[in-house]
């Protein structure tokens, strides 16, 4: 077992002999920073130069090999005190400073690099690759050193660091597939899922794994929970591979159901629910697509309405705010809309209805119902109803 042992993934923390030494440096920023930047760059020596513009940037002074050979010598004296271990671990080199490589020493970035460029590089799957994917998992605990400040050298690192570990799961995944591995799929997903929330390719193939292994209801809930993250927190429409899937999910559950009175007796049962209809934006454009088949064979109109929630002065809202709002619009529209009307969200702050059957006139009014409706749930002069309305012809 190695002496010393750093931690830079999701804290830093420097472990010698089982005693933490971080802690001994105070509010110390800049030895703090010194020994991050020294750590991260322990394949090579730091010159002078490059170091003060790390400490001290945009800074001017008549003696910056002073201040940086002042600084460096009161962390080395520090860390000597506090571990023995720690007496040399930053060396003179060729006119810089470097972090010892003679230094019985584990630092866990580089032991996830191992293991990620491990699992990146496998073609099948052993339980060697299963292990090295298990312990990348482990190690990365977080961003790299997210007390940093968010500095420039960090950020770009960091930035690598996680897109390697998205594809290093990713690969492992294709691994696992090529098992029909998919309890273990979901498993990873879910993992990898606690890193990156948004990640769409990591949704898809939890989802799938679940409907893979006959556990439909929690693919639809984490279907769910991935649309809500991408309207109320990136305040765009989930990817069309996301979408896509909802249907898919659909014809696998009624894939299910042969026996014909079953699913009369199933959409009898539907029907019974009163409003407009509300869908997923997939399910509202092949109703699109049906209702345009009938414009002209049957003669008949259609209009379609973009509603919005927006703020006074156009600030952004609150996302928890905004989640509010957009339940409480639908509400106003479901109630307040034909039953044949259909409804669906088309992104963070917009639904779209199909009206058929009106024109521009007899249109608004169901529209003007439903911002008073809103308006006498929720009377905050801060937010506004709006809407636009217009003709869809059977040539579009």
């Amino acid at each position: 077992m190695p002496k010393v042992k750093v931690f830079m993934l999701g804290r830093f923390e420097i472990i010698a002999n089982g005693t933490e030494v971080i802690k001994s440096l105070g509010s110390s920023k800049k030895r703090i920073v010194l020994l991050e930047y020294l750590i991260l760059n322990r394949d090579k020596s730091i010159l002078m130069k490059d170091l003060f513009e790390v400490l001290w940037p945009g800074e001017n002074s008549t003696n910056p090999e002073s201040a940086l050979k002042t600084l460096v010598s009161r962390l080395r004296a520090t860390l000597s005190d506090y571990s023995p271990d720690l007496s040399d671990c930053i060396i003179t080199e060729r006119g810089g400073y470097r972090w010892n490589p003679a230094l019985d020493c584990e630092i866990d970035v580089f032991s996830f690099e191992a293991a990620c460029n491990d699992v990146l590089r496998a073609a099948s799957l052993t339980p060697e690759v299963r292990a090295q994917a298990a312990t990348l998992m482990t190690l990365y605990a977080g961003e790299l050193l997210p007390n940093s400040d968010m500095d420039a050298w960090v950020v770009a690192r960091s930035v690598f660091l996680h897109n390697m570990y998205l594809k290093a799961v990713q690969h492992y995944i294709v691994l696992l597939k090529g098992e029909d591995a998919h309890d273990e799929i979901a498993q990873v997903c879910r993992l990898a899922l606690d890193v990156d929330a948004f990640d769409a390719t990591l949704n898809l193939e939890l989802m799938t794994a679940l409907l893979k292994i006959g556990r439909s209801s929690e693919a639809l809930a984490q279907y769910n929970h991935a649309t809500d993250l991408h309207y109320n927190h990136l305040g765009i429409q989930p990817p069309e591979g996301m979408l896509a899937f909802y249907k898919k999910l659909i014809k696998i559950d009624n894939a299910s159901k042969t026996d014909i009175d079953s699913i009369r007796a199933e959409l009898c049962a539907d029907d019974t629910r009163s409003g407009a209809f509300v869908c997923e934006y997939v399910i509202f454009k092949d109703i699109y697509q049906l209702h345009m088949r009938n414009l002209s064979r049957l003669g008949t109109t259609m209009f379609i309405a973009l509603i919005t929630i927006s703020s006074m002065g156009d600030k952004p809202v609150e996302p928890l705010m905004l989640d509010k709002l957009m339940r409480l619009l639908l509400s106003a529209l479901q109630n307040n809309l034909r039953r044949g009307d259909t409804i669906s969200r088309y992104n963070s702050t917009q639904y779209a209805v199909l009206l058929p059957s009106v024109s521009y006139e007899t249109g608004r009014i169901p529209l003007e119902r439903v911002k008073k409706a809103f308006y006498k749930m929720y009377s905050n002069p801060s937010f506004v109803v709006s809407y636009r309305l217009a003709p869809i012809a059977a040539d579009e």
